[in-house]
């Protein structure tokens, strides 16, 4: 057989296009503390901020050369936990996917799928993106997206569409289902918490918001598919998705077992880890127990991929070497890993974040209802270029927040929903989001043709989105 590259794995030409605008990002995080003054709020012992508390700081030199120190410095900083956990689950993955692609696993799965939907394509489209649309919106799903990345690519390319419309319905579905949040534990969760409501009160609502929201993008998705199907060459991934299409030949033979063997051997490992994630959901939203999901996600890749790898090879050595091809061809998403938070890192660093946090609060006294509201959903979109994650975000924002709302005439509810409005969508459009760019690693698309193919879609979704947050006004949510 032809060695052929791994599934996963991130080609150089899509690697340096991210790591050119991480770069440039830092440079103008760091541009940005020579001209904005130092600050910061008081902290409880829980890290919430204390309203009220704000104090400019002197004497905080932030030096030009931390700037490029920052990649570094962010591996024994408060995120590098975080670095290592998505980091090592993504180099894991790519060795899983590897031994499934060489033992032909991958093409077993994508026939199967075929099959079973050749009648009804549009279908399967609009089921896989409610899918994962409702892992994000109710248990807080989007960064374990990846992991299935690759195997929707080529179920994409295989049903005559392109690598964009397979990231459509994965990354970008549960991206709007994070932010379309209806029981998240990530957002609304954590923010109904220190607003002391139910996760539960006003989920009728985002219920509806959901719904719009998705019957938005399969919408959205559907046509291009379409359009696709109907002139592949209008696709601006049409060239490389040719080189993948060549790599996945679905008529080729099996390299060890029969499609019965191959198929059983890595859908088991596939249920347990659908159990895995929803049990950690749940856990998470009925018990208040704190499951970390990624950690779980990996451990089941890890001996799961090894083990059917070697029921189907019947070969140790093949499987040991087959994984150790896959984790070293992602292996670079460490490095993007770790450029994306070094922008957050900056700005907390030089004590600038409570500054920025500070200047766009003051701006919300004295506003009506409506134009209260919409600051909010600006003053988040802002925090998110920098923070990404929606918890991090929660404890920073909702304590200033929670004391104006009331003197502006909304209630928390409506504050939460404009945080999760702010926090979500954009983790499928901001350049800062490490999880995005990786996806875009992997699946060897520029950011500039993802922001083409998704903008027109991102505007469409703010308008609703201050629609929403109007009528919400309105009836008194």
């Amino acid at each position: 057989m032809t060695e052929q590259p791994n599934v996963l794995h991130i080609s150089k030409k899509a690697f340096l296009s991210v790591v050119y605008i991480l770069l440039g990002l830092i440079v103008i995080a760091g541009i940005m503390t020579l001209f904005i003054p130092s600050g910061a709020y008081l902290r409880d012992i829980d890290g919430n901020v204390i309203p009220n508390s704000f104090a400019w700081l002197d004497n905080v030199n932030y030096p030009i050369w931390r700037w490029f120190t920052a990649p570094f410095e962010v591996l024994w900083g408060p995120d590098a936990l975080n670095i290592i956990v998505i980091g090592l689950f993504l180099i894991i993955l790519g060795g899983t996917f590897a031994i499934m692609d060489k033992t032909g696993g991958i093409i077993v799965v994508i026939k199967k799928l075929i099959v079973r939907f050749k009648d009804n394509k549009y279908l399967l489209l609009r089921m896989v993106t409610l899918i994962f649309m409702m892992f994000g919106a109710f248990f807080g799903i989007f960064e374990e997206s990846m992991a299935l990345l690759p195997i929707l690519i080529i179920l994409s390319l295989s049903m005559g569409w392109d690598t964009l419309t397979g990231i459509g319905m994965c990354l970008l579905a549960a991206g709007f289902g994070f932010a379309s949040a209806v029981t998240n534990p990530f957002s609304i969760g954590i923010a109904s918490t220190l607003a002391n409501t139910n996760i539960l009160s006003g989920a009728l609502y985002r219920i509806f918001i959901f719904i719009i929201m998705y019957l938005l993008l399969s919408t959205f998705l559907v046509r291009y598919a379409k359009k696709i199907e109907k002139n592949p060459s209008s696709s601006m991934t049409y060239e490389s998705d040719l080189n993948k299409s060549k790599e996945f030949d679905l008529n080729q033979s099996l390299p060890f077992s029969n499609e019965k063997t191959v198929f059983k051997s890595f859908m088991w490992m596939f249920a347990i880890l659908f159990v895995g994630i929803i049990g950690a959901g749940l856990a998470e939203l009925f018990f208040d127990l704190s499951i970390p999901s990624i950690p779980i996600m990996a451990i089941i890749f890890l001996f799961g991929g090894f083990i059917a790898g070697i029921i189907v090879s019947k070969s140790i050595k093949f499987t040991a070497k087959t994984f150790l091809s896959g984790m070293i061809s992602v292996a670079p998403a460490f490095v993007l890993i770790m450029l994306a938070v070094s922008v957050k890192h900056i700005i907390t660093e030089a004590m600038i974040m409570d500054t920025i946090l500070y200047y766009l609060a003051t701006l919300l006294n004295g506003r009506s209802a409506i134009v209260g509201i919409l600051f909010i959903y600006l003053l988040v979109l802002i925090i998110q270029f920098f923070i990404g994650s929606a918890s991090a975000k929660a404890f920073l924002i909702m304590p200033l927040l929670l004391p104006l709302v009331s003197l502006i005439g909304i209630s928390k509810e409506l504050a939460i929903l404009a945080f999760v409005f702010g926090d979500g969508y954009t983790n499928v459009i901001f350049p800062t989001n490490g999880v995005l760019l990786i996806g875009l690693s992997i699946a060897g698309v520029s950011y500039q043709k993802w922001f083409k193919f998704t903008y027109k879609l991102q505007f469409i979704t703010l308008l609703l989105t201050i629609i929403f947050l109007v009528i919400a006004v309105w009836i008194g949510y």
